[in-house]
C-alpha cells in the first residue's frame, strides 16, 4: 500500500510504481483501464463560521459553484493556493480561504475543527474507481478488481461497471 498526494495515482500506475489505485473520477485515462466501484453524494465544506453551515442542506448556486466546475474546485483551490494535498485543502477551509465539495467519504476522513461539511442537493455525484495500468495481465490486480467491486455490491454501492472515460 502506498499513499500519494493529490493526482499522483496514475502516475504511480503508468511508472509501475502501484499495480492498482482507487481514486476519484476525472482522471486522465491515459494508459489506464479502471472499473466504477462506488458513486457517492457529495458536500459542501465549509468554514464554521460561513452564512450556509446551520442549514441541512444547500444548493450548488448557493455555493456559487456551476455544476461543471464541481470537479475541478478542489484541483483549482490547490494550484491557486499552492497546496498538495486535501488534508492542505481542508486546512485552508477551516482558515476562511475557500470552500468547495467533496465526496462524504472524504468529509469522513477529514474531520477538523473550524470545517463544516453539509449536504448539497443537486451536486452530481463523485465516482470511486479502482484503477490499474491497461497493459496488466497480473491475476493478482484481477482479483484485486473483482474483490473491490464484490465489496461495493455487498456494502449497497453501485455495481461496478467500466468507467467511462
Amino acid at each position: 500500500m502506498c499513499l500519494c498526494g493529490w493526482r499522483e495515482h496514475t502516475r504511480l500506475l503508468r511508472t509501475g510504481e502501484a499495480d492498482a489505485a482507487l481514486m476519484f473520477a476525472p482522471y486522465d485515462p491515459d494508459g489506464i483501464d479502471a472499473d466504477i466501484v462506488a458513486l457517492e453524494p457529495r458536500v459542501a465544506a465549509l468554514p464554521a463560521d460561513h452564512a450556509l453551515t446551520p442549514a441541512s442542506r444547500v444548493l450548488l448556486a448557493d455555493l456559487g459553484i456551476a455544476p461543471e466546475e464541481v470537479d475541478g474546485r478542489a484541483e483549482r483551490d490547490m494550484n491557486k493556493h499552492g497546496v498538495h494535498d486535501l488534508a492542505q485543502v481542508v486546512a485552508l477551509i477551516g482558515l476562511g480561504t475557500t470552500t468547495t465539495v467533496l465526496p462524504i467519504s472524504v468529509a469522513a476522513r477529514y474531520p477538523r475543527p473550524g470545517v463544516t461539511y453539509v449536504s448539497v442537493e443537486d451536486c452530481p455525484p463523485a465516482t470511486l474507481v479502482i484503477a490499474w495500468p491497461e497493459r496488466s495481465r497480473s491475476r493478482g490486480v484481477a482479483a484485486l478488481v473483482r474483490a473491490a467491486a464484490a465489496v461495493a455490491q455487498s456494502r449497497g454501492m453501485s455495481t461496478a461497471v467500466e468507467a467511462t472515460r
